[in-house]
């Protein structure tokens, strides 16, 4: 009787737990990963005759007819695979305040000089804050594809930034540092594995370094879709560690991390490679991996979007979060993987809370799911930045998971958000920055989703994202995007308004590519001057958006900014630590002369507070070769001379430590 009783009991309680599983409703559109595009080899130039779409009028949002911002020309691309291969998010285009110039770098196409095309890699800069057509040069060849035949050397997907070193504002001592996979072709049997790399400096054309590393030895790379560079002197790519041996793209379980060094001799990055450990369920690849560091290059963060396991899964299907590793010192050694809990009791408060009641009613069968019950996913891309106390913003859209490893795409059914820490990974916010129309764009062969960016300002205290969305009545497809954005000002904790309403702006609206700004890029850093943010974004424009293997043309968006007033909209999760100990820290300073320095080089600290000081030297592979404990010291400016004559050149990182706080500045020994 009372086994019959427990039996009947456990399938009453098994009974109401499937009828409260969420259901969605029937007909709710979902999107799963776009498998094999990145394994697919381009085709050739094809000849199209195909009627391209007319450009649509009714946006949605319309922040004012006098608002739409200018379009300059930029280089070209031999076909649209370069911006526009299987989630653009890479780093191709690199602002830098102190020398008022931003990049483009992209393959070549027709117009570059010398004339050269889809195998070779140029750059386009722009001086002044690129804001005429005349502050730009464009199309100027940084790699050339040299080998033929068997040995084929030809560039793809390259990535690209500007290394200035810290102080600096002369062109003319910086430089474009690129990476690129390309492909090998063994007797006509393509296939991935070794990058193009190297420099090229921004005035002198002919100080540029050219080199290449061939599939073997291991680790087997693929195509990086990570890279960074830092004013001490560090780049950093992030690419996938994969097998060959079947003929298509196995996973190993591993991210390949490229870390290159500055080499004051040669004016290149020379790089070592090592695997981090990034296991996954099933063994499935990462649908994407970013890396970016701190202003100050000292907090680095990789983050993938997989599933590992390691988050509670809520609901009968799998789904994608973010996982994160963390370096304190530059990238030399890392954390375990970080996972981020994106949904149930444990999940993100934002992330829980961007659907309204009524859209849940618009989903969901009843019973309404409560909101610890709807399990969430990211999409298959996202970017990455990190902010001035060193926590990362996952710039990402998230939406309802709908099957395994697939997003409800139903209008306002997912969201673009900002997924950050205020204390280094151990606890995660996420801020909601717009409601996207459409998901996802087809063009001939290519596939591109929201494509979101994350920027941020060169001090690291406010963060902007932008995302391509159609919003065109009647259209259910991404193909026909404008650019939106939304800035976060992570001092005073808000997000910005357009026009006073809680919603993004429309960048390109009203513009020359509105309607069609394909496979948008923002830079990794905005321009900040005047009391203003300006978002530097490039789109790429199709000749015919309907055969990516045609030539394309870059366009810059020229003066779309933010200022102080349009950040209006409080956010509602925990605050940044701006309190007493990071302000003393941020305006005590810290100087060297002579930098260079040949002997004697004095250090002079400025302390606002009595505080307890020491001072050390470091080179760029983190070994101590000096260290001056300073005890307790009064407040007002203090120098100290460091002997420098017997050190090798080179750059070292001169650190004070000020009751416990860092702050860090490049010392170069000639």
């Amino acid at each position: 009787m009372k086994r019959s009783l427990l039996l009947s009991l456990a399938m009453l309680i098994a009974i109401a737990m499937v009828a409260q599983k969420p259901q969605l409703k029937q007909g709710i559109p979902s999107s799963k990963k776009v498998e094999g595009q990145k394994v697919a080899i381009e085709p050739g130039s094809s000849q199209s005759t195909v009627t391209v779409k007319p450009r649509p009028v009714n946006p949605k949002f319309v922040k004012g007819t006098s608002d739409f911002v200018n379009v300059v020309n930029l280089g070209t691309s031999a076909n649209a695979y370069g911006y526009g291969y299987a989630g653009g998010q890479k780093t191709m285009v690199w602002a830098d305040d102190n020398l008022d110039a931003i990049i483009n770098v992209h393959r070549m196409g027709p117009g570059s000089v010398p004339p050269n095309a889809s195998g070779c890699i140029a750059v386009d800069l722009g001086i002044n804050n690129g804001l005429q057509q005349t502050d730009w040069t464009n199309g100027y060849q940084i790699y050339a594809q040299k080998l033929t035949g068997t040995a084929t050397d030809g560039a793809r997907y390259p990535q690209g930034a500007i290394y200035n070193p810290e102080g600096n504002t002369n062109l003319a001592n910086a430089y474009a540092a690129y990476i690129a996979p390309n492909l090998t072709n063994t007797v006509g049997n393509y296939t991935w594995g070794g990058y193009s790399y190297g420099t090229c400096n921004l005035v002198n054309h002919a100080d540029s370094v050219r080199k290449l590393r061939w599939y073997s030895p291991p680790p087997c790379t693929y195509i990086p879709d990570g890279f960074t560079v830092t004013k001490n002197g560090i780049a950093l790519y992030t690419d996938i560690e994969q097998d060959w041996g079947t003929g298509s793209v196995v996973y190993k379980g591993n991210i390949i991390l490229g870390r290159g060094i500055w080499n004051t001799t040669t004016h290149t990055f020379n790089y070592t490679l090592s695997t981090l450990p990034m296991p996954t369920t099933d063994n499935d690849r990462p649908t994407n991996q970013r890396i970016a560091a701190s202003p100050d290059g000292n907090i680095v963060w990789i983050v993938v979007l997989a599933n590992n396991g390691e988050a509670t899964q809520i609901g009968e299907f799998a789904n994608y979060y973010p996982i994160l590793l963390k370096s304190m010192d530059g990238g030399q050694t890392w954390s375990d993987p970080i996972t981020v809990q994106l949904d149930g009791p444990d999940g993100i408060e934002g992330v829980k809370n961007y659907l309204s009641d009524y859209m849940i009613t618009q989903l969901f069968e009843q019973p309404y799911p409560t909101r610890d019950q709807i399990p969430y996913t990211t999409a298959f891309d996202c970017d990455l930045s990190v902010d001035k106390w060193g926590n990362p913003h996952i710039g990402v859209v998230i939406g309802v998971s709908p099957g395994d490893y697939s997003i409800a795409t139903a209008d306002s059914a997912y969201c673009v958000f900002d997924i950050y820490s205020t204390d280094r990974g151990n606890t995660w916010c996420g801020v909601a920055m717009g409601y996207p129309w459409t998901f996802r764009g087809t063009f001939g062969d290519l596939t591109e989703d929201n494509r979101v960016n994350i920027a941020s300002t060169m001090t690291g205290d406010k963060v902007f994202v932008t995302w391509n969305d159609t919003q065109i009545s009647g259209f259910d497809d991404n193909s026909m995007p404008d650019v939106f954005a939304r800035g976060f000002d992570l001092i005073t904790n808000k997000i910005t308004s357009s026009d006073g309403q809680d919603q993004p702006d429309n960048v390109s609206l009203l513009s020359e590519v509105s309607s069609s700004a394909w496979f948008q890029c923002m830079s990794h850093y905005v321009l900040t001057h005047d009391g203003k943010w300006t978002l530097p974004i490039v789109t790429e424009y199709l000749s015919d958006p309907l055969d990516p293997a045609q030539s394309v043309d870059f366009k810059y968006l020229t003066d779309f900014a933010f200022t102080t007033s349009d950040f209006s909209i409080p956010v509602p999760n925990p605050t940044f630590p701006v309190g007493i100990e990071s302000k003393n820290i941020e305006t005590s300073t810290l100087s060297i002369s002579p930098n260079p320095v040949k002997t004697m080089a004095t250090v002079s600290l400025n302390l606002e507070k009595s505080a307890k000081v020491t001072l050390s030297v470091s080179n760029l592979v983190g070994q101590q070769v000096m260290n001056l404990d300073k005890g307790q010291m009064t407040a007002g400016t203090k120098q100290f001379t460091l002997d420098a004559s017997n050190l090798p050149s080179g750059i070292y990182l001169v650190t004070a430590l000020v009751d416990g706080q860092k702050m860090t500045r490049k010392m170069i020994v000639e």
